[in-house]
């Protein structure tokens, strides 16, 4: 399950984001705002909501925080621990 939100997470950046990048260019431990992938606030707006359409989940108010978008990998580990207690 953990590579299968990862590869969820990063094909939401490469075909629903608007951010011209490949599937392949996407590397899951760079940063996603300064240094990085330059997210915007809007971009994040609209992650969350692909986020939360493609998962079926809904984001925590205590979850929205930088970081918790520092890169897709600490994205994934919350999108992981929600999925986790859904089935519990």
């Amino acid at each position: 399950m953990p590579d299968e939100v990862l590869e969820g997470l990063k094909r939401i950046v490469a075909e629903d984001l608007d951010m011209n990048l490949s599937y392949e260019e996407i590397d899951e431990t760079v940063p996603l705002f300064e240094g990085g992938f330059a997210f915007d606030s809007v971009i994040l707006v609209e992650l969350i909501s692909f986020i939360e359409q493609r998962f079926k989940i809904e984001l925590r108010e205590e979850d929205l925080n930088m970081e918790t978008f520092r890169n897709l990998q600490s994205v994934a580990r919350i999108v992981q621990a929600q999925l986790a207690a859904r089935q519990s």
